[in-house]
């Protein structure tokens, strides 16, 4: 996969806030190389410590997370959604626990916020097509593969987040593990979601196998090179996605041109 991080430095005086953001930007920028040498590439979208807009203090990333909560799409072009899909990997773990509450204490009643990210959902690419065969890309350098990144795994990582968001389901940003933990407290939809787990686990294992043996990252799969068996289980790993989208709608009141 690329890289996707942010850095979040304890409040300092406002006299000392340039230098000490400076320092973290350096150090980023030393971290975004190293880990570039070893195989993980920048995030194309800019979603990195080393860009000025990610990397700030604890209050300034608060005012942040609250900004895309209260008015969603309107204070950036987009949302950011990844941003709710943190964990911390070095630091003070009261950091990331202070970004938590303030999340979920926003949460409440913030229907305009669930919109955004229930529509963003829907938004997403469809990965059969109405007769059931994959849908391939249609152009470009990846024409006649299959993006399973976009059209399979993301579309899970977006239900799960939203669906975890609104049950207040903290401390799990792991899409298979959120997926598992929405089945135990909310059993009136959890075969869906157990059938939405599995498939993550799954397309996952293809997209590793197909990356390793294609010396890629995975992203776009070659339907024809594909075994008849693993063809079906690719299959069988897009279908729970029908009806995640229709729980989507219900649950949210939405529908992909609201």
């Amino acid at each position: 996969t690329d890289q996707d991080h942010i850095l979040v430095f304890e409040d300092v005086a406002a006299e000392k806030y340039r230098d000490v953001k400076d320092y973290f930007l350096k150090l980023s920028k030393k971290v975004v190389s190293i880990l570039e040498k070893v195989g993980y590439a920048p995030c194309p979208n800019g979603h990195l410590s080393s860009n000025i807009l990610w990397c700030k203090s604890l209050t300034d990333w608060i005012k942040q997370y609250e900004n895309w909560m209260n008015t969603p799409g309107e204070i950036s072009n987009e949302i950011s959604s990844i941003f709710f899909d943190y964990e911390i990997a070095y630091g003070e773990p009261k950091i990331e626990e202070a970004i938590t509450e303030v999340i979920f204490n926003n949460v409440r009643k913030k229907k305009l916020f669930f919109d955004y990210l229930g529509n963003d959902a829907l938004r997403k690419p469809s990965a059969l097509t109405f007769f059931k065969k994959f849908a391939l890309e249609e152009e470009g350098p990846n024409k006649d593969k299959f993006d399973i990144k976009t059209r399979g795994l993301m579309p899970l990582i977006d239900g799960a987040r939203l669906f975890t968001m609104s049950l207040h389901i903290k401390g799990i940003n792991n899409t298979y593990l959120r997926f598992k933990q929405l089945a135990m407290v909310d059993s009136k939809n959890a075969e869906i979601f157990l059938n939405c787990a599995e498939a993550f686990q799954a397309l996952s294992k293809i997209r590793v196998t197909e990356g390793m043996k294609n010396d890629d990252s995975g992203q776009y799969i070659n339907i024809e090179q594909l075994s008849k068996n693993d063809r079906e289980i690719l299959k069988n790993s897009l279908l729970p996605m029908r009806d995640l989208e229709e729980l989507i709608k219900d649950s949210f009141q939405l529908t992909q041109f609201s």
